[in-house]
C-alpha cells in the first residue's frame, strides 16, 4: 500500500474520532480526572478535529497537506499556549474553555511536530514528482 497524504489525513482522521470517544467514557486515560485532561469541549475539539481531517482527506491530497501544515502549527502553538494557561506544572483552561495540563502541552506539541512535518514531507514529495514543462513535453514524430 503507498503511503499517500490522504491515507495518513485518515489515520489523523480516525485517531482525533477516538480520542474524542475515548475522553466521553470515564477512564483513568483522558478526561476530567484522567492522566490527559480533558473536558467537553476539549472533547469536541478532538471530535472537530476529526471531521476537519475527515473533509480534507475527501477533498484529496493536496487539501490535505495544506490542513496538516496548518494544523501542525496551529497545535505547536496550541502546546505553547497551554504552558501559558498551565504553568509548568498545573492544570488549567485555554482560551477559559478547554481543560488541560501538563502531559496534554507536551502531547499537543509532539503531535504538532508530527503532522506538520506530515504536511511539509508530502508537500516536498509532491514536488518532486511534478514533471517539469519541458519533461511533459513530446517531440512530433516526424
Amino acid at each position: 500500500m503507498k503511503l499517500t497524504a490522504t491515507s495518513v489525513a485518515w489515520v489523523f482522521a480516525a485517531s482525533f474520532y477516538a480520542a474524542a470517544a475515548i475522553g466521553f467514557i470515564p477512564n483513568p486515560l483522558l478526561g476530567p480526572e484522567g492522566l490527559f485532561k480533558a473536558n467537553t469541549a476539549h472533547n469536541m475539539v478532538h471530535l472537530l478535529t476529526g471531521v476537519g481531517f475527515t473533509a480534507v482527506a475527501l477533498a484529496g491530497s493536496k487539501a490535505s497537506v495544506v490542513f496538516m501544515q496548518a494544523f501542525g502549527l496551529i497545535y505547536l502553538l496550541t502546546g505553547a499556549l497551554g504552558f501559558l494557561a498551565t504553568g509548568h506544572g498545573g492544570d488549567g483552561h485555554l482560551l477559559g474553555l478547554v481543560h488541560l495540563n501538563t502531559l496534554d502541552n507536551f502531547l499537543h506539541l509532539g503531535l504538532g511536530a508530527v503532522i506538520g512535518v506530515a504536511g511539509w514531507y508530502f508537500h516536498a514529495r509532491s514536488a518532486s514528482v511534478r514533471p517539469s514543462i519541458h519533461q511533459s513535453y513530446k517531440q512530433p514524430l516526424f
